[in-house]
């Protein structure tokens, strides 16, 4: 069976060459920035005890995982 990329009969099949993998990008020191007052701001709402231990640890992770 013939798919799109088949050449014409009896032409060898054309392949995309796979496209290397991008390099993680640095968040924008501004952005950095955010997080870390986030992160403070959720220290503070943990000793008012407005969030449990688990709601500040998943709260924490989540933003650690974006920086």
């Amino acid at each position: 069976a013939r798919t799109a990329l088949d050449g014409p009969a009896g032409a060898p099949a054309l392949t995309k060459a796979p496209e290397p993998p991008a390099a993680p990008v640095p968040p924008p020191a501004d952005d950095h920035d955010v997080l870390l007052r986030r992160l403070r701001e959720l220290g503070e709402l943990h000793r008012a005890g407005v969030l449990t231990d688990e709601e500040f640890s998943t709260a924490k992770q989540a933003i650690l995982s974006r920086m």
